[in-house]
């Protein structure tokens, strides 16, 4: 059986930020209480399982998580803030 060039993905491929290349992550049940049939771990939904993801997925990951974490400290400052 011969390989195509153009059966391979030319893409740079990064680790899941998400899950860290593993492919998946604890589910949200409860770890070792899991109640949903997944035994504590769950497919990563960024990767898909996969453990790598495209340049522009990581990218869009990481300024997602970077607009939740300003979203959290504003709403931390205003919490701490004194009357």
């Amino acid at each position: 059986m011969s390989h195509d060039a153009d059966d391979y993905d030319e893409s740079e491929m990064f680790p899941c930020p998400h899950c860290s290349g593993f492919g998946h992550v604890e589910c949200h049940c409860g770890g070792d209480l899991c109640v949903c049939e997944n035994y504590g771990e769950a497919t990563c939904h960024v990767c898909g399982g996969e453990g790598e993801v495209t340049a522009e997925r990581y990218d869009r990951y990481e300024e997602n998580q970077r607009r939740n974490y300003a979203a959290m400290a504003a709403i931390l400052g205003k919490a701490w803030a004194k009357p």
